[in-house]
């Protein structure tokens, strides 16, 4: 619904006037207002002792180190392509050396130091460093560098890169106040720095920023009436537990983790199109549900696909590093993007696990860390081997991929399942008569067979590249001599008098041939480019006729490379077509059948010219022996026939009903699917034209949108058959094989060629087939594909197992023989293969259905790694094996090579020196609002120096010996009392510490963009809180999407959802990177492109007018008023306007505070009262319906008064 455009700017001037100074709330007292949006990078202040007394050494890692980090790294560290003067100082060796006399360092001697006379100098040609880099030292640097060097210039090992050993506890004065070890060392820091902390926030805070910190959700006004009747020792521990146990928190915590692993539901770049990953999302809520280890949660979405014998969660865990942004621009390449994809893998594994800017060192040595281009692309390695293509092809489900249901859907698939087992064994039931009937049956055809085929004995052979043949007692050839790489065996033969229904081709084994063949080539194939015949009158020359052969059916062709016998009869001789038997791993007589459109032959005799052309790229692939028969009888050519199939006819499209859902939609051409009459008319002079354009085998385009199109034709074959077809649709897709319901798919995809395959029955004479093609939005087309040869197969295969002696079938022949007579010959089996044919069509419609997801999968062969110049992907240097940087340590690995899975469990090693580290410091955040490293991105170098070094140690073993445990993590700190300090703040401390890095008082700062969304749908009564699934699109400003999409793209438009789908929380928004969801990206929310694991808080009009203006708020304030007004008992204006205050805020409101709101309620009922239909448009916004039974004016009155307290800044700060 749109949005009166008058209601909302009397609304929207409303809130604006009722501004902190206008009403005085004491929401916008707290002078910690000024803090709210600190930077999250702010240095915390110095303590009072450290550094500054010049007696005291200053610390390398502490204070010198930053210092050179820098000012100087950048031209003398680690980066050695970018080093000058070959001077490096951020090793003791390098900057110590001596050079003609002089060092840039002389330990104990800083006026004998280079570094500090340049530093030092005047001079604008001499001083370090230049003056353009505008990075001049300080005199209070300078000090600090000339008492280290005079000290000895100890240098250290950065402090992250060493694994973090337990301190003990510190000693402090005042131990009462400690209520775990996490305060001991918050309150040891404040008393050096002669601090106190903040008395307890009051209880009503308490349970709001527990609520909001652990579920995102705010507590509802029931459940702090019942915190604060709980006087029972332990009712902190209870709440806690109580949320932490909760979905909710399960939630929360994986919309974190979205943002670092840049999820989204689109590739996002050029087309930006959709892309099915949500189930991934669902294994995360579950994981943080079950309190997965971390070790666990990182090893399983790092490498779960390469743990030994992986679940269905495990690989769906592996999409972690699926969710990079990928393409498939024209004139993008491969090899360009497949190092793009693998640098951002290596990248997003160093920000989340390691805290390190890995990606510095992609061009060139880091400049202030540890890692050299080496090592980046030893990093690189370990993710430069997914089996995925550059080009993701625009698709939903680009490989690697897999089908992963859901729990339900697993259910429902296995009872699928067991109903196709029951069929099939009622097919493969013992019942004699039909046994019988089997036995008659076999015993005709094995005299038919018998009788039909003859060896063709009056021939003549020759090669056009020298291949000379030996005819054997069998009427078989034997290929010797020289093998060309490309031959023509040209065979001229007599045939019986007669017709000439079929021709028979053997390639035989033979012990003189490579392997025994049936190929003359060294792995023992053969490539047969194309089988060409010419019929000539033995008794005029010149009459001859090309015979044309409509089909060709083998009992093996090589599916890989496609090598298929049809492709030995369709004209077609490059270098990549022809029949091939796979001679390399099944060295076994082979036979293809050749059926011609018509029967052969003359009167008075007929000769056969024959061609058998080897002409493809790989060389020598001749037949080694072979032996050619003819067919007398018409039994094997009507058994082979191939079935002939109309040309489409097209009706449509059929426009939806809005909200309608076309592929749900009954229109005329389905009511009656299997009654095909192409001169039938429809509603509105629709009728059914041809497209004889439309040939199987190729996409082919449709038009409209919100619409289906339907296409028929009719199938005539002369006998039962079986046939697999390959579909695709853009978007949905619907068959019917003569009225009975063959494949549904309902979908959301760019068309493609064998996106489903089905298989479908054939009755003898005519078919009907009936699709419908269902579009939403963007590209639209189908895909049709049968493959009838695959019934021919079925039947050779059968064939050629009859003319051997019964007694030497093997079990499985035998069997092959039983199912093809019970399928295709027994009346009474026949019904149960329709209803095994249904069953299975429901089955494999139903697996069509279920949820994609991306994962990883290795190549078998490994892609070769190596060091790239300038990281540019087309100037590869040295070859590299995986590894990780020398100074994290050593990585172990049971292969050759290190594997993915290997530098997974590295990662989650307690020896090393970061992940806890990492990890630990953003659950800090989290709870606190800022990390104790407040460089959550950078623990290296230039990141910023722990707040609270040792704390961070400890909390980091903590957590390892805790067994990886977040839950446990996030309990110690919410239940020590540095968390549950009020966030009031005396002047003379916000002067001292702005940005509250001492950890003096609370914590206050905005809420998330998904948590001020999800807090107010939460409290307005409209939040469904249903648990996983696929994405849904919201209220959305109109444009956005259009504005940054191409018109092909599957989400050019934004179709916003209805019902439960407006009301979910937030991280279940569809989020399409290039135009991520505008209402979120306002509030900081991140457009997931990259990896993000801290974001940016920020304080702008927009923020405040998107509260006033969006829909969802509207709504939500109407849902909030319509749940105070509906309120049971005899309530007055002030007890709803108390209780509205308290579910928004968890506090009652002043007395002064319920005036001004009385005041506003007041003015807003007359401005109502005087203006219905602007009432009316107001309580009118959003798809939800305001309750009739109350006055329009007096709810627009009220939704006024609870829009306006659902923007107050206390209502969207966790403080």
């Amino acid at each position: 619904m749109g949005t009166p455009r008058r209601a909302m700017t009397s609304f929207g001037l409303t809130a604006l006037a009722l501004s902190a100074g206008a009403i005085g709330l004491s929401s916008f007292g707290s002078a910690a207002l000024s803090t709210r949006y600190a930077a999250p990078g702010a240095s915390f202040p110095a303590p009072s002792n450290e550094g500054a007394r010049g007696s005291e050494i200053p610390s390398y890692n502490r204070q010198v180190r930053p210092i050179l980090s820098d000012k100087c790294f950048k031209c003398h560290g680690p980066d050695s392509a970018a080093r000058q003067g070959g001077l490096r100082l951020d090793s003791f060796d390098g900057a110590t050396a001596l050079r003609e006399g002089w060092a840039a360092i002389m330990p104990g001697d800083p006026d004998a130091s280079e570094l500090i006379r340049r530093v030092s100098s005047a001079d604008p040609d001499e001083v370090m460093p230049p003056p353009s880099e505008h990075k001049s030292l300080t005199a209070a640097e300078v000090d600090i560098l000339r008492r280290w060097i005079a000290a000895g210039a100890s240098y250290e090992p950065h402090w992250s890169f060493i694994p973090p050993i337990r301190p003990a506890s510190p000693a402090v004065r005042h131990a009462g106040w400690v209520r775990n070890p996490v305060d001991q060392f918050i309150l040891a820091r404040l008393e050096r720095e002669g601090l106190s902390p903040s008395p307890e926030a009051d209880r009503r805070t308490l349970i709001r920023r527990l609520s909001l910190d652990l579920t995102g959700l705010p507590p509802t006004v029931e459940e702090i009436e019942a915190y604060l009747a709980d006087t029972q020792p332990g009712a902190d521990e209870r709440l806690i537990d109580r949320l932490l146990a909760s979905t909710r928190h399960a939630e929360h915590m994986a919309r974190i983790w979205l943002d670092a692993a840049r999820f989204g539901d689109t590739h996002g770049l050029h087309l930006d199109n959709y892309r099915s990953m949500w189930r991934w999302r669902d294994w995360v809520i579950d994981a943080y549900r079950r309190n997965m280890p971390f070790n666990q949660f990182t090893i399983e979405q790092l490498a779960g696909d390469l743990l030994p014998e992986p679940t269905l969660e495990q690989r769906i865990a592996s999409g972690f590093h699926r969710n990079n942004v990928t393409t498939s621009e024209g004139g993008a390449i491969d090899a360009e993007y497949l190092v793009k994809y693998a640098v951002d893998r290596a990248e997003t594994t160093g920000t989340v696990w390691l805290g390190l800017t890995v990606g510095c060192a992609a061009c060139h040595d880091h400049k202030f860390d540890p890692i050299t281009q080496r090592e980046f692309y030893q990093f690189f390695a370990f993710f430069n081997n997914v089996a995925e293509n550059a080009m993701d092809g625009n698709r939903h489900d680009p490989p690697p991929v897999m089908r992963a249901p859901t729990a339900e859907q697993a259910r429902e698939l296995d009872v699928l399942r067991d109903a196709v087992r029951a069929i099939e064994e009622r097919i493969d039931a013992a019942d004699p008569a039909i046994d019988a009937a089997q036995e008659a049956w076999e015993s005709r055809w094995r005299t038919t067979l018998g009788s039909t085929w003859q060896v063709l004995s009056d021939i003549s052979v020759e090669s056009t590249g020298g291949t000379a043949f030996t005819r054997l007692e069998d009427g078989s050839y034997l290929a010797s001599g020289v093998n060309p790489d490309r031959d023509t065996y040209e065979i001229v033969a007599r045939i019986p008098e007669g017709l000439t229904h079929a021709l028979r081709l053997e390639a035989l084994t033979h012990e003189s041939l490579p392997h025994n063949g049936p190929g003359r080539a060294d792995n023992a194939n053969f490539v047969l480019s194309e089988v060409e015949v010419t019929a000539v009158s033995t008794a005029d020359p010149a009459r001859s006729k090309p015979v044309e052969f409509v089909m060709a059916a083998a009992d093996h062709s090589q599916t890989s490379g496609e090598f298929l016998v049809r492709k030995a009869i369709d004209g077609v001789t490059d270098a990549a077509n022809g029949w091939a038997v796979e001679g390399y791993a099944r060295r076994e007589p082979r036979v293809a059948l050749f059926i011609p459109s018509e029967p052969i032959g003359f009167e008075n005799g007929t000769e056969l010219r024959i061609r058998l052309r080897h002409e493809t790229q790989f060389k020598g692939h001749g037949i080694g022996r072979f032996r050619l028969s003819v067919a007398a009888s018409d039994e094997v050519r009507t058994a082979l026939a191939p079935s002939v199939a109309g040309p489409w006819h097209m009706v449509g499209p059929f426009a939806a009903e809005a909200g309608v859902d076309p592929f749900l939609a009954d229109f005329a051409p389905e009511k009656s699917p299997g009654q095909f009459d192409e001169a039938q008319v429809f509603e509105g002079g629709r009728a059914w034209r041809p497209r004889p354009e439309f040939i199987d085998g190729k996409v082919h385009m449709l038009s409209g949108e919100q619409c289906a199109t339907y296409l028929a034709r009719e199938i005539h074959c002369d006998t039962a058959r079986r046939v697999a077809v390959s579909l695709g649709s853009d978007d949905s897709i619907r068959v019917w094989v003569n009225g009975r319901a063959a494949h549904d798919q309902p979908a959301k995809r760019p068309v493609g060629p064998d996106q489903d395959r089905i298989t479908i029955d054939l009755s003898p004479g005519r078919n009907v087939i009936l699709l419908k093609v269902v579009n939403y939005s963007g590209g639209y087309g189908f895909f049709w594909s049968p493959g009838e040869h695959d019934h021919a197969h079925a039947v050779a295969a059968v064939l050629r197992l009859l003319e051997r002696d019964p007694a030497t079938l093997a079990t499985d022949e035998r069997e092959s023989i039983r199912r093809f007579f019970r399928r295709n010959h027994s009346p009474a089996i026949r019904g149960l293969y329709d209803d095994l044919a249904a069953a299975e069509a429901r089955m494999a419609s139903y697996e069509q259905s279920l949820p994609v997801t991306l994962v990883m999968q290795e190549q078998m062969t490994p892609r070769p790694t190596h060091v790239l110049h300038r990281g540019e992907y087309d100037k590869p240097l040295d070859r590299v094996m995986p590894g990780i940087p020398a100074a994290l340590g050593a990585i172990e690995s049971d292969g050759a090579a290190s594997s993915r899975l290997d530098l997974a469990r590295w990662l989650a090693d307690r020896n090393n020196p970061l992940t806890a580290r990492v990890v630990v410091n953003r659950l800090w955040q989290q709870m606190f609002g800022i990390g104790l490293v407040s460089t959550a991105e950078d623990f290296g170098l230039q990141g910023e120096w722990p707040s609270h070094p040792d704390l961070l140690d400890w909390l980091a073993v903590e957590f390892v010996e805790s067994g990886w445990d977040v839950r446990h993590m996030l309990r110690l700190m919410a239940l020590s009392a540095t968390y549950r300090q009020s966030s009031r703040v005396a002047l003379d401390l916000l002067g001292r510490d702005p940005a509250n890095r001492l950890l003096a008082r609370g914590g206050r700062f905005r809420l998330d963009a998904e948590v001020i969304r999800d807090q107010a749908l939460f409290i307005s009564g409209l939040l469904v809180e249903k648990v996983g699934g696929p994405s849904v699109k919201p209220y959305q400003p109109p444009g956005i999407w259009e504005a940054v999409s191409y018109p092909s793209s599957d989400t050019a438009r934004y179709r916003r959802d209805s019902g439960e789908s407006l009301y979910r929380r937030s991280m279940y928004t569809f989020w399409k990177r290039t135009a991520p969801p505008a209402n979120l990206t306002t509030f900081d929310a991140p457009s997931r492109e990259t990896c993000t694991v801290q974001r940016v808080r920020t304080n702008t009009p927009l923020q405040q007018l998107v509260l006033m203006n969006d829909p969802q708020f509207v709504e939500a304030a109407r849902g909030l008023a319509q749940r105070a007004l509906l309120r049971s008992g005899a309530l007055s204006d002030v007890d709803r306007l108390a209780w509205v205050f308290e579910a928004a805020t968890s506090r009652t409101p002043a007395t002064d505070e319920l005036d001004v709101l009385l005041r506003l309620l007041a003015t807003q009922r007359e401005r109502f009262s005087n203006d219905a239909d602007a009432a009316a448009r107001f309580i009118g916004v959003g798809e939800s319906k305001p309750d009739p039974s109350l006055a329009p004016a007096e709810l627009a009155a009220w939704t006024t008064v609870t829009g306006t307290i659902l923007m107050l800044d206390e209502v969207i700060t966790r403080n």
